[in-house]
């Protein structure tokens, strides 16, 4: 991507000493701890997930009791807190549904509604010590225990998209849809909601996208990462405001944003999609993570799909062709990952049936004896969970813990 601000930022690395470009490096280090990992198309190569992840693939079959836990296929947030999962779905029930940590079926929080202390829709879900604070639609905010009971709400000024809270600073930070010039994409306040500092203005010149940030907004451990989509910008959260930590620079590679200004989504929407999946060059999209040392982003180039891995205490990038190969338990060919559930652990989920069907193609690949073989060995996990799910739609879990 063409950006001046990136152009910049490499002539001033010019003149720090402190900028290293070391045989093992794919990044240059700014002396203010700002990243610059470099993209070049030409290194990418075929990845497996064994390079990064342990060798177990865990299952967890999220179980249906009666009418109560039945889940859609919308759920894009699922959490792993306190030896509980919950499980965040906006378009089915607008709940949260509470599971233990083996897929058993405990307690939901919905306040779905129109009164006091209720939504229409909510957003995403923050904890902090043993509460849950909603981003609740009409512009509210509200916190529940984590058994689900109400305890209270605030009412703010505009519609939060995303939120975190910074342990170590006592303050939030909550992400806003600005628009027009004089806005800022960032606020933190304190637990008083006091003392507001507004970070990242809204640049009229630029192009963002059509992201409403939810899924952009990440913790790991006592940081908060926000990624900026189109602006190939990951920031960090640093006294109260969030400051450029990673940039993307993909060279010759790079997608001018401005020519992606000239589609107009109300009028051809599809325009826009079908340049983005097959024409558009490399630029940073909302599918990241951030778990323990590294950092993980998908993107496209001419419809090829690359999968970046890039890990943050060696700053070395791998970039992958198209998505991890499954080694581990062969249960795809490639690996999908697009749930993070906790500080190292990601993954995907498949309903209960066609994770057994899938099962099924697989005995019939393998034949009978290596089929036996194969379910003793490395489709262990995967053989009983199909097994268990199979006449359940409810969603199966599947998490890749990554390597120590």
């Amino acid at each position: 991507m063409k950006q001046p601000y990136l152009i910049l930022l490499v002539l001033i690395c010019s003149f720090f000493t402190s900028c290293s470009s070391g045989d093992q490096a794919n990044s240059d280090q700014l002396n203010d701890g700002l990243e610059i990992i470099k993209v070049d198309l030409s290194e990418a190569r075929e990845g497996k997930l064994s390079e990064f992840f342990e060798p177990e693939v865990q299952y967890i079959w999220l179980k249906e009791n009666a009418e109560e836990g039945l889940l859609g296929r919308g759920s894009r947030q699922v959490f792993f807190h306190d030896e509980k999962i919950y499980v965040v779905d906006t378009q089915g029930c607008k709940c949260i549904q509470i599971f233990d940590e083996t897929g058993n079926y405990l307690n939901e929080i919905n306040g779905y509604g129109e009164g006091p202390g209720q939504y229409v829709q909510f957003y995403s879900a923050v904890f902090k010590d043993n509460e849950l604070m909603l981003l609740g639609v009409p512009k509210k905010l509200m916190w529940f225990d984590l058994e689900g009971k109400f305890l209270r709400e605030q009412q703010v000024d505009q519609q939060i998209g995303a939120a975190a809270y910074s342990d170590s600073e006592e303050s939030y930070y909550f992400y806003t849809n600005a628009s027009e010039k004089g806005d800022f994409f960032f606020e933190s306040v304190n637990e008083a909601f006091q003392d507001t500092v507004r970070s990242i203005p809204f640049n009229e010149n630029t192009f963002y996208g059509y992201y409403r940030g939810a899924s952009s907004l990440q913790k790991q451990g006592e940081k908060i990462f926000f990624g900026m989509p189109l602006q190939d910008t990951i920031y960090e959260a640093n006294e109260s405001q969030l400051k450029a930590r990673y940039v993307w620079d993909f060279g010759k590679y790079g997608q001018d944003i401005q020519e992606m200004k000239k589609f107009d989504v109300e009028v051809d929407g599809m325009a826009y999609i079908r340049f983005k999946n097959s024409e558009a060059k490399m630029y940073f999209e909302e599918s990241w993570f951030i778990l323990e040392n590294l950092l993980i982003s998908s993107f496209r180039h001419e419809g090829q799909s690359l999968l970046m891995i890039y890990d943050t205490e060696t700053r070395q990038s791998n970039l992958i062709k198209n998505l991890l190969v499954n080694d581990l338990d062969e249960l795809y060919p490639l690996a999908n990952i697009y749930l993070q559930f906790t500080e190292g652990k990601v993954g995907t989920s498949i309903p209960g049936k066609t994770l057994f069907n899938l099962l099924q193609k697989k005995k019939e690949s393998l034949g009978q004896e290596g089929f036996e073989e194969y379910v003793k060995g490395k489709g262990k996990n995967f053989a009983e969970a199909a097994f268990a799910a199979k006449d359940s739609e409810n969603p199966v879990l599947i998490v890749y813990t990554v390597k120590k």
